[in-house]
């Protein structure tokens, strides 16, 4: 495996993509146990409030399983530390910008990331049925 071009995409995303690639969709790809991962207690308030927010709805799209906490509470606590930075005044660092855009995306947070997304007619609360399927 080499570290060249971009990184491969879930299967479940490229089958809601609509596979735009054509190439060969992996079926022995891993697929981790659905589970909405809890808060840990040291979560700042406002990394809190964006968990709060964030989780019910990726929950109920079916997106969370046991895999998925680490990945969760990098992007709260960063979004914790932005908005502490922008309270303080202080310009935000153009790394702490990138990482949390990395998060945002890995968790289909971004408009962008969402884009990419496709749901079949009638199926629209039935988000779990699709990515796991």
């Amino acid at each position: 495996m080499n570290n060249f071009g971009p990184k491969p995409a879930p299967s479940a995303i490229k089958n809601l993509a609509g596979n735009p690639g054509k190439r060969a969709i992996n079926t022995l790809e891993p697929q981790p146990e659905r589970e909405t991962p809890q808060c840990p207690d040291w979560m700042p308030a406002i990394g809190r409030y964006q968990w709060d927010k964030i989780v019910p709805e990726l929950d109920r799209l079916g997106m969370l399983t046991k895999l998925d906490s680490a990945i969760l509470e990098g992007f709260c606590a960063l979004y914790a530390e932005f908005v502490t930075t922008v309270q303080r005044g202080e310009p935000i660092k153009g790394a702490l910008m990138g990482q949390l855009r990395f998060h945002a995306g890995e968790l289909g947070l971004t408009p962008t990331s969402r884009a990419r997304l496709m749901v079949p007619p009638g199926q629209e609360d039935d988000q779990a049925e699709l990515f796991f399927h």
